[in-house]
């Protein structure tokens, strides 16, 4: 109830020792998830960007110059790291979508649910 001063009474504003505690508790446990969740998410797109760039690689195999001629002292090694840092940033920007199915499957293991609730 507000007074006609527009200030709360005191009583109205007072809270238990316990609420407080209990919304820290769930405040920590909420950042605890959500923590969680951002690790998740960066550990599938790693795993994602390492089956894109396994993949990517074989791809350039079937491209690349049949003879087998090199082009040069570290050619095979900067074509490698070009192909991971491809794999990366196509993974991290949604990729084939794996990391986003991994992310999704764990959620609901998290909150209870079943591998028959996702779609």
């Amino acid at each position: 109830m507000v007074s006609p001063s527009g200030l709360q009474p005191v009583w109205a504003s007072a809270q238990s020792p316990h609420s407080t505690v209990n919304s820290s508790k769930l405040q920590a446990g909420k950042s605890d998830s959500e923590s969680r969740m951002r690790k998740l998410t960066k550990v599938a797109q790693e795993f994602e960007g390492i089956l894109l760039s396994s993949l990517l690689e074989e791809i350039q195999k079937g491209t690349l110059d049949p003879s087998g001629a090199s082009l040069g002292a570290g050619s095979d090694t900067l074509r490698s790291l070009g192909t991971q840092a491809v794999a990366q940033a196509l993974a991290q920007r949604g990729g084939l979508g794996i990391a986003r199915m991994i992310v999704h499957h764990y959620r609901n293991l998290a909150v209870g649910g079943s591998q028959a609730d996702t779609k």
